[in-house]
């Protein structure tokens, strides 16, 4: 399976074949940056999400899942979850998503 490397942040650079064009569309985004985690395989996931943890008011934990994979990632910028979610919306690559949402910044 092809892998690309994506080195906004961090040491970790290898990525996942199905979060290639989110992170395309992220980096025509002058104020994101995104960091990719561990990589887990054999997931079985039946769909493409994404899902979106809000830390704090400039941090995400994003987790992408596809058939068979799974990455997490961090993503570090100031927008709103609806400043994100066009970003999915409006891009043609994207639609097909389903994107996910859980603020957990105001329990920390």
């Amino acid at each position: 399976m092809k892998k690309a490397h994506v080195n906004e942040r961090g040491k970790h650079t290898t990525v996942i074949e199905s979060s290639q064009d989110i992170l395309l569309a992220f980096c025509k985004i002058k104020d994101i940056k995104v960091a990719p985690g561990r990589i887990n395989a054999g997931v079985g996931a039946k769909s493409k999400s994404v899902k979106f943890k809000q830390i704090n008011s400039e941090l995400y934990e994003m987790v992408i899942t596809s058939k068979s994979q799974r990455q997490e990632f961090k993503v570090f910028t100031s927008k709103t979850f609806t400043e994100i979610d066009s970003i999915f919306k409006s891009s043609k690559d994207l639609k097909d998503w389903n994107v996910n949402y859980i603020d957990i910044s105001s329990t920390i």
